[in-house]
């Protein structure tokens, strides 16, 4: 059994830690953890992509399961998890008995809960832990995580939390984080959406987007989120922090889990096939501010 760990010190040994996953998000939250003391090795399903990082790679998951004391984990989406933790080279089947894996990917309520029943098979503590505050949160290691989990594997995975970001809120058990992280990707996909009708009307009526903005930003309904989209989309930056293809599967989520507890989401519905037009048009891999580009096409008018 691995015994509970503490952040290494100056006379310790480093706490060998697999991060499993090394995008846009992942890669980041990865070398922050190398540069806090952590003993990382990681693995990426394109390995090419992951080179230049500094971090030593491993071939397979299954490799990082017999390494690391601690196992995180930020992938797409269900079907991605499901294959680095269980399939032919998944790291469960060689996972140490006591480790700690921490999920940060993006899943539904019911998948959480079924990748802690499998941790908890092969005698691992599993905790969910979606974050936001995009890349440059990651990358600063300012993120934000919504935790669901036992008080103890909180615990346990608190130090990780320190190195990736600035808070870890405990919301309950396993399927309460993921179910908290989608709830609040619909209210960022309206907001902006909200956002943006906003800004192509009123530059399509000949009036200041820029003076909208302004107006917004010194009112009480002002947020940083619409200074930091408005910025970019202005500039028509759609460099990718967090992508149109991925709110499109989060929303889906979202609706899967309203039909199960029969909670109608009328909004979210709409904001899904939005993101679905979006696509259609070829841009899923830009940044969700990027939708405004689909209707500037339908309506002949450039923000």
């Amino acid at each position: 059994m691995v015994s509970p760990w503490a952040m290494t010190t100056a006379t310790s040994t480093p706490t060998p830690l697999g991060f499993l996953g090394l995008g846009l998000m992942g890669s980041r939250m990865a070398k922050n953890l190398a540069a806090k003391g952590f003993a990382v090795r990681g693995w990426n399903r394109s390995a090419k992509r992951a080179q230049g990082l500094g971090l030593t790679l491993a071939a397979t998951p299954a490799e990082l399961g017999a390494y690391a004391d601690v196992l995180v984990t930020c992938v797409a989406d269900p079907a991605a998890l499901a294959e680095v933790a269980q399939g032919p080279q998944g790291f469960l089947a060689t996972a140490k008995k006591g480790a700690l894996w921490i999920d940060c990917s993006t899943i539904g309520p019911d998948d959480a809960r079924a990748f802690e029943a499998a941790a908890k098979a092969k005698g691992l503590d599993f905790v969910e832990a979606p974050v936001t505050g995009s890349k440059n949160g990651a990358e600063k290691g300012t993120l934000v995580l919504m935790v669901g989990a036992s008080d103890q594997a909180f615990a346990r995975a608190s130090k990780v939390f320190a190195a990736v970001g600035e808070k870890a809120i405990h919301v309950g058990p396993v399927g309460a984080g993921s179910q908290v992280k989608l709830a609040g990707n619909v209210l960022i996909a309206a907001m902006l959406q909200a956002f943006s009708e906003g800004l192509l009307l009123t530059r399509k009526a000949g009036a200041s987007p820029e003076k909208l903005i302004e107006v917004i930003q010194s009112s009480g309904f002002r947020s940083p989120y619409f200074d930091f989209k408005g910025k970019a989309m202005l500039a028509r930056d759609f460099d990718q922090h967090f992508s149109v293809d991925l709110m499109h599967k989060d929303l889906g989520l979202f609706l899967d889990s309203a039909a199960k507890h029969k909670v109608p989401t009328p909004a979210a519905a709409s904001l899904r096939e939005i993101y679905n037009l979006a696509r259609s048009a070829g841009k899923g891999q830009l940044d969700i501010s990027g939708v405004i580009t689909a209707f500037e096409d339908l309506c002949g008018t450039r923000l």
